[in-house]
């Protein structure tokens, strides 16, 4: 686990750092959220309702920087909801830095967005999140747009998406029975193979990485807020539209139910059509980033940031997939 997990962040270190914006007297309490960074809310007579962000030690001052970049750019896109604005400290940075007892924290306050968090079982939301993604995704198509800027490797490359797994030693170190390290291996030499043909024909821009219900805010059925931004990078459109599309149209250990994907799919087309390729090679995209996360996730596992148990679950939820997307023709 990185050493900013392991330090406890304490409300008067947080106070201390807020002095960076000329937040004297300002209220914190931790919002008890977000799987890599710590988040506490602040109230202060000056700005109102805030959130603190203080960032994990695994994430790169570079990659925070790209974040605060393309939010800036965001601002600027008429976009029909609230994205995260980080606020300019008194140093006129959006990042704050200060060294406790050894260990460096990084900092940033952001304005703090009202809603709820999108409820997959509800199709209306289904419906909304899927427009407002074809929304960012027009919007995120303007930045960056020949990836020069993006500090984070595609996901869709298993041997580099994370330094301490290598993708066929997945089933190793997580101790799979024996049918599915045999699943799995095939699965993913597979992919492995196909990879890089993806990437030299299908549609590539600056992706989101992260479009989860906890990052998707509602209010009366409509998008009021897309947050987190921290995985952010240039990557293949359709590997981020299938990682949306999985997470909110499968219910817990259940394979996509048809109702939410027609939902979600013709919400995104209002804004966005995919390519007639990118329909033929969706399963396909779709299998990738189900392994990214397998490989991804095993490299959090031996960080200390999630469960044997969470990973496991997740390969079975992949093979899952694999057998649905065998027995159907799917087409968006």
């Amino acid at each position: 686990m990185s050493n900013s997990k392991n330090l406890q962040i304490l409300e008067q270190d947080i106070t201390k750092m807020l002095l960076s914006w000329s937040l004297d007297t300002p209220i914190v309490k931790p919002t008890n959220q977000g799987t890599v960074n710590s988040t506490f809310f602040v109230e202060a007579p000056e700005l109102g309702k805030l959130v603190f962000k203080i960032y994990d030690d695994t994430t790169t001052i570079a990659q925070i920087q790209y974040e605060h970049l393309l939010l800036q750019h965001l601002q600027l896109s008429n976009l029909s909801f609230a994205v995260p604005n980080p606020l300019l400290s008194n140093s006129g940075e959006t990042l704050v830095i200060v060294n406790k007892n050894g260990v460096i924290l990084r900092g940033a306050l952001l304005p703090f967005i009202s809603g709820q968090t999108a409820e997959r079982e509800n199709i209306l939301h289904i419906g909304t999140v899927g427009s407002a993604l074809g929304e960012l995704h027009n919007a995120l198509a303007k930045f960056d747009t020949d990836g020069k800027l993006s500090q984070l490797p595609t996901w869709g490359n298993l041997e580099n998406i994370h330094p301490l797994v290598s993708p066929l030693e997945v089933p190793r170190i997580l101790e799979l029975e024996y049918s599915q390290q045999k699943r799995i291996v095939k699965s993913l030499t597979e992919l492995i193979e196909v990879a890089p043909s993806l990437y030299k024909t299908l549609p590539t821009q600056t992706t989101h990485a992260d479009y989860l219900c906890p990052n998707v805010l509602i209010s009366e059925n409509q998008v009021v807020g897309v947050l987190d931004f921290e995985f952010a990078n240039y990557d293949l459109r359709l590997l981020d539209y299938v990682a949306a599309l999985d997470h909110f149209t499968r219910p817990p250990k259940q394979v996509p139910m048809w109702e939410r994907i027609e939902a979600f799919s013709a919400g995104y087309a209002k804004h966005v059509s995919l390519s007639q390729l990118e329909i033929e090679k969706l399963t396909l995209t779709w299998r990738l980033q189900q392994a990214s996360c397998i490989v991804y996730w095993t490299g959090w596992l031996l960080e200390n940031k999630v469960t044997h148990q969470s990973v496991v679950n997740g390969v079975v939820k992949m093979l899952q997939l694999e057998d649905w997307l065998q027995e159907i023709n799917l087409s968006i």
